[in-house]
């Protein structure tokens, strides 16, 4: 995808959100223990993006701070707004200062089930200068009905186009977008404009607007409570979302259980997965458990390092466990100092009650994995069943906490084996075996 450019859209004030996220813009809020921002990030990743410029304007600097120049092979660009321009002025003063012959567009505060790669081939066979992409929805008051006033010929162009906010069942603008520069070209420099009603509409009448249509689900974290839903709506994308939620999670320590323990890691090129991890969580995948990452980086409250290198990191993990077929549904960090006396910095079980409200799940159905005394007593905490994981630290944690462990495991693929028979006994529960 090196000829296509994405663009998100991230000023926003979000105004309706400021009651449940009022310190950050609305993109950075957290879902499944990440900023928003991140799950989209990781969605351009896996098509291939390799540039990505970022619109900001609420909030400008905490953002850029926040996500950095880099990730996951993209490279990161920012167009701030000095004032609010709309959707239109936004991605007309960021194609000015970033240009690229073919932009996919994003809205930064919502995600759609749809296979990007499929709308790109099929947009690749067409002449429009803008297409949308279009998804149905059953109430379509509350993201505003796309009237596509007389239809869709058999092209896919789309006759006439406006928004309006019925009730009912309808199809939405999933706020996904492709567009060529010229579709932007009425548009003053500086000035404000709105793409959905200054733009979309005159491509229309002229004939150039496509419109392809989904049938995946939408989200918008615009609102207090669709952000709530948000996680329930990620980790619904995930395999085996319905066994999972009924089988548990296995909670999971990073460095010397994951990927191989480096002092205060920041840099993605020191992320190395451990032998026997990637099949580990892939055989725990397989039983229909989330796999969720819980870590302490004190890095961040010391100042070492920013929460964009924290990032940065997650996002080569993932890009290297998704190499060996296997999904992280979360990761969750405490970036606290022990002297912050914070309620997530493990064993204190914060991170875990987190990830538990989020994904539905009782911990005590679930599973402990660490090198560290930490981790275990966070499990025992918890009232999980625990493994001390001789990986990393754990080979000299043995003495000082192995009798309190439930179980004692060389690798996590080891540990995916001890799991397997747990949950095969006859009165599996998720509950206590002690070995």
């Amino acid at each position: 995808m090196k000829d296509v450019t994405a663009y998100i859209l991230a000023g926003g004030f979000g105004t309706r959100l400021r009651q449940v996220v009022s310190d950050r813009p609305k993109v950075m809020a957290e879902v499944l223990g990440r900023p928003f921002l991140f799950h989209i990030l990781d969605r351009l990743a896996r098509l291939g993006i390799t540039k990505a410029v970022v619109c900001t304007g609420y909030l400008a600097g905490q953002l850029e701070a926040a996500v950095g120049p880099t990730y996951r092979g993209m490279e990161l660009s920012y167009s701030r707004e000095d004032t609010p321009l709309g959707t239109g002025g936004a991605l007309r003063l960021a194609m000015t200062r970033h240009p690229a012959e073919l932009a996919l567009a994003l809205n930064g505060d919502s995600l759609v089930e749809a296979d990007l790669a499929a709308y790109l081939d099929w947009y690749a066979q067409h002449d429009f200068q803008a297409a949308l992409l279009l998804v149905p929805v059953d109430d379509s008051a509350r993201f505003g009905r796309v009237e596509v006033d007389g239809g869709v010929d058999e092209q896919g162009r789309v006759l006439a186009f406006r928004e309006k906010g019925h009730p009912g069942p309808g199809l939405i603008n999933a706020g996904v977008y492709l567009l060529r520069p010229q579709a932007l070209s009425g548009i003053e420099p500086g000035a404000s404009a709105s793409i959905e009603t200054d733009v979309f509409p005159q491509l229309a009448q002229a004939g150039s607007l496509g419109g392809f249509q989904v049938q995946g689900r939408f989200l918008d974290i615009g609102t207090p409570e669709s952000y709530t839903a948000a996680g329930r709506f990620l980790r619904g994308t995930g395999r085996g979302a319905e066994q999972g939620g009924a089988r548990g999670a296995v909670f999971l320590d990073r460095d010397g259980t994951v990927i191989a323990e480096r002092h205060y890691l920041h840099d993605p090129a020191g992320v190395e997965l451990l032998p026997g991890a990637a099949q580990g969580l892939r055989r725990m995948q397989a039983l229909g458990l989330w796999l969720v990452l819980v870590t302490n980086q004190s890095g961040v409250g010391r100042g070492y390092f920013g929460r964009d290198a924290v990032e940065r990191v997650h996002g080569r993990l993932l890009e290297l466990l998704e190499r060996e077929g296997v999904d992280l549904d979360a990761i969750y960090l405490c970036p606290h100092t022990p002297e912050e006396a914070c309620s997530c910095r493990k064993p204190l079980p914060g991170l875990i009650q987190r990830a538990a409200a989020d994904l539905g799940i009782d911990p005590a159905r679930c599973f402990v994995i660490g090198d560290k005394a930490c981790d275990v007593d966070l499990g025992l905490v918890v009232s999980a069943t625990t493994f001390l994981v001789t990986t990393g630290h754990g080979a000299g944690h043995v003495a000082e906490c192995g009798s309190r462990a439930h179980h004692v495991v060389g690798s996590l693929d080891e540990a995916a084996r001890r799991i397997e028979s747990i949950l095969a006994a006859p009165s599996a529960s998720g509950g206590v075996e002690i070995t």
